[in-house]
C-alpha cells in the first residue's frame, strides 16, 4: 500500500502536471500499464476441462544440445525421470555438433539410460534446425516438449503441463521457470525476481486471454497438429534478407497466435541456468531485445484481434520501451544539468516499483534473499534501457551473440 500511494503521488503532484504535463502524463500510462497486469495476473485461473486429469497423450521431450557438457547430463536425467506412462513418452536429444564434451556426455547418459534417443549432428546448423530434426524422430507424438539443455524440468511437469491439451482449442502451453544459480552471484539473483515476475505476472496476465505472447525455451509445449504446418516456414525464417537465427521461442508462439490459444501452466515447473558473469549477459539481453523488436512487428498483425484489453497492454508493452530511453536521458540529463530540477520524484518512482517487485516476490517465494532482486530495476534503468536504440541499429546482425 506504501509503494501504491508513492506512485500516486508521484504522478498526481500538481507540481509534476504543471511543470511537465507529457512527463507525469508518461507516469501514469506506466503505472497504469504496470499494475494493470498484476491485476489481469490475479484474475488468471486455470480452468482445464473435465477429461483432463485422465488426459494422457502421447508425449516426445526434444532437448537441443550445443556445447552443454556440464549442464547436459543433469537435463536428460531430470528428463527421463519424468512420471508418465513410459510407452506413451519418449526422450530425444539432438547435438549440434558441440565442439566440447557435450555429445560425450551424452553417450554417457544413454548408457545408463539405453531408451534416450541421440542424434548427433553432421554440421553445425543452428537451434531452429535442431529441434525440427528432433521433432522428425517423434512423427507420432501429439504433444511435443521443447527444453532446453541447461533446464531442469520438475518429474510431475509433464503430467500437469499436457492436461492443458485437453482443450483442443489449445496450440501451446508455457511452462514456469525459475531460476537455478540465484546463489552464484548478485547479477544471478537479480534475473531469479526478474524471471519470476516475467512468468507468474506477465504471462498469467497473457494467459488470461489465451494469447501468451512467448512460450519459453526453458520449456514449453506444443501440440503436434499446430505445429507441423508452420514448421518450415519457422525454420527457413527471414529477417531483412538475414536468417532468423535467435529468438526461436517467440517466434514459434507467433506463428500459433493466430489460430490457436496459447496458455501458461504455473503448476508445471522447471529450472534454468542464466548468465552469471556481465558480458554474457548483456549479450543474451541484446540477442533477446534484437528477436523482441523483429517479432514485435509480426504479433502486431494479429493483436488487434484479440479482446481489447489484451490489445491495448499488449500495444501498450510495445509502446513504452521506444519511450524508456528519452524518458530516462530527460530525467537524469536534461532535468539536473539544464533544467536545474534533481530528478528525486524519477528516483523515487524507480525505487517504489523495485520495491513493489521485490515484497511481491518474497510474498509468493519466501525467498529471505528477495531484497537483492530489487537492484534490476535500477540496473535496467542504468545500464539495460540503452540496449534498445543498439538492437535497431544493429538488427539485421544475426550472429547469435553467446556462442
Amino acid at each position: 500500500m506504501i509503494v501504491a500511494l508513492i506512485c500516486v503521488a508521484k504522478a498526481l503532484t500538481l507540481e509534476n502536471f504543471e511543470r511537465s504535463p507529457v512527463w507525469a502524463g508518461y507516469s501514469i500510462v506506466v503505472m497504469v500499464f504496470i499494475f494493470g497486469r498484476f491485476v489481469l495476473a490475479w484474475c488468471y485461473r486455470p480452468r482445464l476441462p473435465p477429461d483432463s486429469e485422465t488426459f494422457l497423450p502421447t508425449v516426445a521431450i526434444v532437448v537441443p544440445a550445443y556445447n552443454e557438457e556440464g549442464a547436459i547430463s543433469a537435463t536428460l536425467e531430470a528428463c527421463l525421470g519424468i512420471n508418465y506412462p513410459a510407452d506413451k513418452f519418449q526422450v530425444v536429444v539432438v547435438d549440434d555438433c558441440s565442439t566440447d564434451a557435450t555429445l560425450a556426455r551424452i553417450r554417457e547418459t544413454q548408457r545408463r539410460f539405453p531408451e534416450l534417443l541421440v542424434v548427433p549432428g553432421r554440421v553445425n546448423r543452428g537451434k531452429r534446425h535442431v529441434m525440427a530434426e528432433g521433432m522428425k524422430y517423434v512423427p507420432d507424438a501429439d504433444i511435443l516438449v521443447f527444453i532446453d539443455s541447461d533446464s531442469l524440468v520438475r518429474n510431475d511437469a509433464i503430467r500437469k503441463i499436457v492436461r492443458y491439451f485437453a482443450d483442443p482449442a489449445v496450440g501451446a502451453v508455457c511452462g514456469h521457470t525459475d531460476v537455478l544459480n540465484a546463489d552464484k552471484s548478485l547479477l544471478a539473483r537479480m534475473q531469479a525476481l526478474q524471471y519470476f515476475i516475467a512468468f507468474n505476472v506477465h504471462k498469467s496476465a497473457e494467459a488470461l486471454f489465451g494469447s501468451v505472447t512467448c512460450c519459453s525455451g526453458c520449456f514449453s509445449a506444443y501440440r503436434q497438429a499446430a505445429l507441423s504446418p508452420i514448421v518450415e516456414k519457422w525454420v527457413n525464417q527471414q529477417f531483412f534478407g538475414q536468417p532468423s537465427t535467435y529468438g526461436d521461442d517467440r517466434s514459434l508462439t507467433n506463428f500459433l497466435l493466430r489460430d490457436w490459444r496459447v496458455l501458461y501452466a504455473p503448476d508445471a515447473k522447471a529450472l534454468t541456468a542464466v548468465p552469471e558473469k556481465l558480458p554474457q549477459f548483456l549479450r543474451q539481453q541484446l540477442r533477446w531485445k534484437k528477436s523482441w523488436l523483429r517479432e514485435t512487428m509480426r504479433a502486431s498483425r494479429v493483436m488487434w484481434r484479440k479482446p481489447p484489453i489484451m490489445a491495448f497492454f499488449y500495444y501498450l508493452s510495445v509502446a513504452l520501451p521506444f519511450f524508456a530511453p528519452q524518458v530516462v536521458f530527460h530525467a537524469l540529463v536534461i532535468s539536473p544539468y539544464f533544467l536545474w530540477t534533481p530528478p528525486v520524484w524519477y528516483l523515487g518512482g524507480i525505487a517504489a516499483i523495485a520495491l513493489f517487485y521485490g515484497l511481491y516476490y518474497r510474498m509468493k517465494t519466501r525467498d529471505p534473499a528477495w531484497y537483492r532482486g530489487i537492484f534490476f530495476s535500477i540496473f535496467y534503468t542504468v545500464l539495460l534501457v540503452w540496449q534498445l536504440p543498439y538492437a535497431i541499429f544493429t538488427i539485421r546482425d544475426s550472429k547469435w551473440g553467446t556462442r
